[in-house]
């Protein structure tokens, strides 16, 4: 085989390995999740008791939203938005990089904030 070809099978074999995920652990290190968080908004209000997400700058998350009516939901401060259906689970995902309180809004429900994130400095 030529050192050419060689290359290339090598190329596509960490290419596959890494479109599986098998690369950190071939290499011993372990994959990090991100903590998700599941929200729900029934009635146009999110059904958790609590009405704040806390974070520290640099932690990672994903929000996952269920909703019972079409909406767009806007992060504001992050500019992330997600547009909610009663037919499909919805994320947000990011890194919390910059310290503040943030409310996440329903557009469609007159811009109220349904619930906040607040991050934390380090």
């Amino acid at each position: 085989m030529t050192p050419m070809i060689a290359r290339r099978h090598c190329l596509r074999a960490i290419t596959a390995c890494v479109a599986v995920g098998a690369i950190p652990s071939a290499i011993g290190l372990a994959a990090k999740k991100r903590p998700v968080i599941n929200l729900e908004i029934r009635k146009r209000k999110v059904t958790a008791d609590e009405k704040t997400i806390r974070l520290t700058e640099g932690e990672e998350i994903q929000i996952d939203w269920v909703t019972d009516e079409a909406v767009e939901l806007h992060l504001h401060g992050y500019d992330i938005y997600a547009l909610a259906t009663p037919d499909r689970k919805v994320s947000m995902s990011f890194r919390a990089h910059t310290a503040g309180r943030f409310p996440i809004s329903a557009h469609q429900f007159g811009h109220r904030t349904v619930i906040y994130l607040e991050i934390y400095p380090k």
